[in-house]
């Protein structure tokens, strides 16, 4: 029910980054924060653990979490509690993280080519083109405006967009079992993702000192 589909894996990867700057496009901010996920993931003096560690802080740092959170939810977001609220953002936030990190250990050279920008007050859409293989894959990022700085609200992906993916499966998750359930099953999600990471990183050969 909540997996995540392959082809946002890789997309996770390339978002945002860098300090707050006044007057950034949003198009600046992905071209910036690409180019410092890409100089991590291509630094072959890092082994796994370090190479996971510096893209989810990059990573953290510009998705907006609670808003991507009361977008999916929708109607439940209101009713849960705040309790649960906070939950489910941290839950949510932890799915994607360990999820993505199977991107970070198959990444093969891929590129990002910049789109059109469209901007309309504090929203903006950003196209770009994940390039590999001579194929490229089109990839929109929502964005809004706030605390002086672009944060990425959904992610489209040949017109799929992760947002209202999960936002159908949690709903149906909630109206079957309950907002409890839900939580219930993110956690055993997110540990049992968790669980496969540490194992796999734990069998990654030693990276060159």
């Amino acid at each position: 029910m909540i997996r995540l589909p392959a082809a946002f894996l890789l997309v996770l990867l390339f978002t945002f980054s860098l300090a707050a700057t006044a007057n950034v496009t949003p198009s600046e901010r992905i071209k910036e924060t690409v180019d410092q996920v890409l100089t991590v993931l291509k630094d072959q003096s890092l082994g796994r653990h370090d190479r996971r560690d510096q893209v989810k802080k990059i990573v953290r740092k510009r998705f907006d979490y609670e808003s991507m959170s009361q977008v999916i939810l929708a109607a439940n977001w209101r009713t849960a509690t705040k309790p649960q609220r906070e939950q489910f953002i941290t839950l949510f936030r932890e799915l994607l993280e360990q999820t993505y990190f199977s991107a970070i250990d198959s990444y093969a050279d891929q590129t990002v080519r910049m789109g059109r920008e469209r901007t309309k007050g504090k929203l903006a859409n950003v196209q770009t083109y994940i390039v590999a293989a001579n194929k490229e894959l089109a990839v929109s990022y929502k964005m809004r405006f706030r605390k002086d700085d672009w944060y990425a609200y959904d992610v489209t992906v040949d017109g799929v967009s992760l947002v209202s993916n999960y936002r159908t499966s949690f709903r149906n998750l909630v109206k079957s079992k309950g907002m409890e359930g839900l939580l219930a099953e993110l956690a055993q999600k997110v540990a049992s993702l968790k669980a496969k990471n540490k194992n796999s990183e734990q069998g990654q050969p030693a990276a060159a000192e």
